[in-house]
């Protein structure tokens, strides 16, 4: 690859196809190419970049297709073939030049293309939750509500989404429900989308390979921690100089789980005697997280049936989607008003929002707890500050204190016992 007459030692790869056999699902914008799932995996494991140039003979032009940022358009496609769709303003011209140029960052984007892509990352959109609780969230909030690492570095996972939302609601100052749904069909084409941006403009150095494994293999959503590239690093300069406030470094990063959410499930409710109306306890769900790493300790404790002593069930690390599969298939039979709900952290959290949705009696949080730190974010600053302060020999480093999980004391008085049978404090 030369710029002018200047060999800048760039080589990316390119498989060239011809004729309307390759053609499918024509349309003025856009059509698809079929590729057996053997070439296509071929071609994503190549070490340098490759591009699909197919001759549409109908439309004299040839078009491409940068195939090693190539993420799946749904989850329906089979396993012998699977479709590219190639964009139509994809054409071999100068702003294909101009996309190697930024690829290998050997061009840093000037104010004009910075504002550009400033007005298409702002009008890329997803409107979660209904009514008074509806948000709109942009693929700019999203980028700037991942910085991270003195905004050398951008991440993606559930939460970077949920805290967003939590944001705006706070900044409406009113109490609001927490109803936001995480189907694939509803927030992946936008997570989509929003990784193309980062990934067409060469904002950060992402592994799409493993994005792919995320969203196609394990069918959950990505999370990444990558490094911004130079068009990256101008991007958030642009932002600060433009008075975008929100544009500075505000992630504790941690790698503790830290108490979600219990669950409790009793034999039995009447709701006349309040708070003694629940029966005996037959099922714990005791659930950690770690946002940053998008993935949850589930504990799931309940009742032997011959000397009642509490048995351990399952205790397993899962991803949101196979947590909530579990979670639904374990309480599906249970009356929900068997269930209880003890919410450990901030409400506005991707597995809150899915017990909220799933109890389908949801309540109105106060503005006061939408608006505390996260367990993650209070955990995170005492990394930091240990971190920071240890090394002038100012405290001893030291693991961040974690409260006692599960909760002994359940609802009803009962005391969990792993191994021992449930005793009653009432």
């Amino acid at each position: 690859m030369c710029l002018g007459d200047f060999p800048t030692g760039k080589i990316v790869g390119a498989q060239v196809k011809s004729g309307m056999s390759y053609v499918n699902g024509d349309r003025p914008d856009q059509f698809k190419f079929y590729a057996r799932a053997a070439d296509l995996e071929y071609w994503l494991q190549l070490s340098i970049h490759l591009f699909l140039f197919v001759y549409h003979p109908e439309d004299d032009e040839v078009y491409w297709h940068h195939v090693t940022n190539y993420v799946p358009d749904d989850e329906g496609q089979t396993s012998q073939s699977t479709h590219i769709v190639i964009s139509k303003s994809n054409k071999l011209d100068k702003a294909f030049a101009n996309y190697l140029v930024t690829l290998f960052a050997l061009e840093v984007y000037d104010a004009d293309r910075l504002t550009l892509l400033t007005d298409e990352m702002v009008a890329s959109t997803i409107t979660v939750g209904h009514g008074t609780a509806a948000v709109t969230i942009s693929a700019l909030d999203l980028f700037v509500g991942g910085l991270w690492g003195l905004c050398s570095k951008v991440q993606f996972h559930a939460s970077v989404l949920l805290q967003r939302i939590r944001k705006q609601v706070i900044s409406r100052g009113k109490d609001a429900p927490i109803a936001y749904t995480f189907s694939r069909g509803d927030i992946y084409p936008f997570i989509v989308k929003y990784i193309r941006l980062l990934t067409d403009h060469g904002l950060a150095k992402i592994d799409i390979d493993d994005v792919n494994d995320s969203l196609y293999r394990k069918m959950e959503q990505p999370t990444f921690i990558a490094p911004l590239t130079t068009n990256g690093r101008a991007l958030v300069e642009f932002l600060r100089t433009r008075g975008h406030a929100d544009v500075h470094d505000n992630q504790y990063f941690t790698l503790s789980l830290t108490p979600a959410v219990q669950i409790e499930a009793y034999a039995t409710f009447d709701e006349s005697k309040g708070r003694e109306g629940f029966g005996p306890y037959t099922d714990v769900f005791a659930i950690r997280f770690n946002q940053h790493l998008d993935y949850y300790d589930v504990q799931h404790l309940a009742r032997g049936e011959i000397d009642g002593s509490t048995q351990v069930r399952a205790s397993q690390i899962m991803y949101f989607n196979e947590m909530t599969e579990y979670l639904d298939r374990m309480m599906g039979s249970i009356p929900k008003d068997q269930v209880l709900l003890r919410y450990l952290d901030h409400p506005c959290t991707p597995l809150i929002s899915w017990l909220e949705d799933w109890y389908a009696e949801k309540q109105s949080f106060h503005i006061d707890d939408l608006a505390q730190k996260t367990n993650s974010d209070q955990l995170g600053f005492h990394d930091e500050v240990v971190s920071i302060m240890s090394g002038v020999g100012a405290m001893t480093a030291q693991e961040p204190p974690l409260p006692d999980f599960p909760i002994q004391t359940l609802f009803n008085g009962e005391i969990l016992n792993c191994g021992t049978t449930a005793t009653s404090r009432r």
